[in-house]
């Protein structure tokens, strides 16, 4: 299995007749006039790629964000299955997490990092958390 997709944003949804991702907002660094600060909402979008080997059988994600010390912020685990798919398109699941009021202590780079099956494969994307400076927007 792999990730070839995980980005944040500030909504994404997905299409209940075709499967595409809506994704809107997409993002890579907030802004705060103080610390800590509060984000209101955000979406994580992951796209898990799998062989057929892989459909309908229960996988485990987990998803952990950490700061530039290595410090875990928190940790989600959930189980996922990967539908089959038509022939010779790769199986593959469309996850979307979404944060409300999520914390961040000081400025920095945070990271998300989600395994599938304790590290069968996974994928990162990094936040950076700024101070504002006075006068820029």
């Amino acid at each position: 299995m792999k990730i070839p997709m995980m980005i944040s944003a500030d909504y994404a949804t997905v299409d209940p007749i075709t499967g595409k991702v809506h994704i809107l907002g997409v993002f890579r660094a907030i802004y705060a006039n103080e610390f800590p600060c509060q984000h209101n909402r955000m979406c994580l979008a992951l796209i898990i790629e799998g062989e057929i080997a892989d459909s309908n059988n229960p996988h485990e994600l987990c998803v952990t964000l950490v700061d530039e010390d290595g410090i875990e912020i928190f940790s989600i685990e959930g189980a996922f299955e990967i539908p089959k798919s038509e022939p010779g398109i790769p199986p593959h699941c469309n996850v979307l997490l979404e944060f409300n009021d999520l914390r961040f202590e000081k400025p920095g780079q945070y990271c998300f990092h989600a395994t599938i099956n304790r590290d069968e494969a996974h994928g990162d994307t990094i936040i950076q958390v700024v101070r504002r400076v006075l006068g820029n927007t």
